[in-house]
């Protein structure tokens, strides 16, 4: 069984009970990741013998992890969370198993079988757009700067750019490549350069991971906040905590504002469908989880 090898490269227990199991794979998801309880206890309430498994390990295990997991039959797919989305991502593209959409954001976040290949995708990004757009409406005619560019980053600047009049605007703390800047349409503005272009933002969104457990910090602080116009609308990708620090300040200078939490729901409703190959709805899968 691929486990038994898997837990060689894995950092916590692993254990298997069920017919067939599913992974979230990542530096700490057995610790911090919501995605085992929620994909979890959806299995529970739909009776599929199935169960989530977190696999907490380091980059440098990712390619001979993903070998195992192809190579058995009782895993069926599953999801990937910090900081290995981008890890994930290069070692499946390198045998063409990513689908179209994904190869555009650079990310994996979704885990698929097709017979013995694991096909990676993402469905940050089209969660995050149908979120906002549910709760604030269309976002046509709208200038949106995206704080962050990993893995989280990359899929919700993609799909919110798809939906703009304009480039979405990113900014990272360490940078991005001109290649990257192009391959994805959008317009780069250097992390110290923020302040100039807060004033004509209408969406604001936190992709990094400043505020992001008992991290206190935030991508804009208290005086960067105040050049911001009344009434932006602001979302943290963040769910733990539901409020961070960032959406405290934003508080200050909107009645526009979303945590990650739904955002996370409905990725992982996208990611099941995906793994149980469409055999349940989308308004199945969101019925079980509409109270969780």
């Amino acid at each position: 069984m691929s486990l038994n090898e898997i837990q060689k490269l894995s950092q916590n227990k692993l254990s298997f009970t069920k017919k067939k199991y599913t992974v979230i794979i990542g530096a700490n998801p057995s610790k911090t990741a919501r995605s085992p309880i929620l994909w979890n206890y959806f299995f529970e309430k739909t009776n599929q013998n199935i169960e989530m498994i977190p696999i907490d390990t380091k980059k440098e295990h990712v390619k001979q992890i993903l070998s195992l997991l192809s190579k058995d039959k009782n895993f069926i797919g599953g999801c990937v969370t910090v900081p290995l989305k981008e890890v994930v991502f290069k070692e499946l593209f390198k045998k063409k198993s990513i689908d179209k959409i994904t190869k555009k954001i650079g990310a994996v976040n979704c885990l698929y079988r097709e017979n013995d290949r694991i096909i990676g995708t993402n469905t940050d990004g089209e969660a995050a757009l149908k979120v906002f757009q549910k709760k604030f409406g269309n976002i046509f005619n709208k200038k949106c700067l995206v704080l962050g560019y990993g893995g989280v980053g990359k899929a919700i600047a993609a799909f919110f750019n798809s939906k703009l009049k304009t480039k979405v605007l990113v900014s990272n703390r360490t940078g991005i490549s001109k290649k990257i800047i192009k391959k994805n349409n959008i317009e780069f503005i250097k992390w110290k350069e923020i302040t100039s272009i807060l004033p004509k933002m209408n969406i604001i969104i936190n992709c990094t991971s400043l505020g992001f457990d008992k991290n206190k910090q935030t991508p804009i602080d208290k005086k960067k906040i105040k050049l911001v116009k009344d009434n932006t609308y602001f979302f943290d990708a963040i769910y733990n905590p539901l409020e961070t620090n960032f959406l405290k300040l934003a508080k200050l200078k909107s009645k526009n504002y979303i945590n990650g939490l739904e955002m996370n729901k409905l990725q992982a409703i996208l990611a099941i469908k995906k793994v149980l190959k469409n055999k349940i709805s989308s308004a199945k899968v969101h019925k079980v989880l509409t109270n969780f």
